[in-house]
């Protein structure tokens, strides 16, 4: 919900030099890690997925203003990331696997998001460079938090079995 504030914030300082679309792109990183920690975390088929999408769920129930549209989102987002796992099939956990989810993820919600939001509407320099954005950061959200995350989530666990 703080995402969603500091989203808002972020429109409304980009929107006087014409460039309001960037506070999505640069915030889209942190609404779609809920997949690549769902997937490294329960390394099973579809547990990213699944992960994005009750992240979207609670998002939604929350009351967050963009409604029933986070499920849709969360399918795309989830799907993409899933897709990095699909290549390692299912056997690879690590950070090719998580920036081949980045690739999907960026490029699965994008195409969503480019009818959604209606990108057609701009030249291909803005939509490229929205596109570039969203990928840096689905790529710093996805993956170098998410190793970050997954670094102190494996140290908890080793200390929990030295302590025990």
């Amino acid at each position: 919900m703080g995402a969603g504030v500091l989203y808002s914030l972020l429109t409304a300082l980009l929107t006087p030099a014409g460039y309001s679309a960037f506070a999505n792109e640069l915030l889209f990183g942190m609404w779609t890690m809920a997949a690549p920690v769902a997937g490294m975390l329960v390394r099973r088929p579809g547990s990213a997925l699944f992960g994005e999408l009750l992240a979207a769920l609670a998002e939604m129930l929350y009351g967050s203003y963009f409604g029933p549209g986070v499920l849709i989102s969360g399918v795309f987002q989830g799907f993409g990331t899933e897709l990095g796992f699909i290549a390692g099939r299912y056997r690879r956990y690590d950070t090719w696997t998580l920036f081949l989810g980045a690739i999907g993820t960026t490029l699965l919600s994008f195409i969503y998001e480019f009818f959604k939001f209606g990108y057609g509407e701009y030249g291909i320099g803005m939509v490229t460079a929205l596109l570039l954005v969203r990928f840096a950061s689905v790529t710093f959200f996805g993956v170098i938090l998410v190793q970050g995350i997954m670094k102190l989530y494996n140290r908890v666990q080793e200390l929990a079995v030295s302590g025990s």
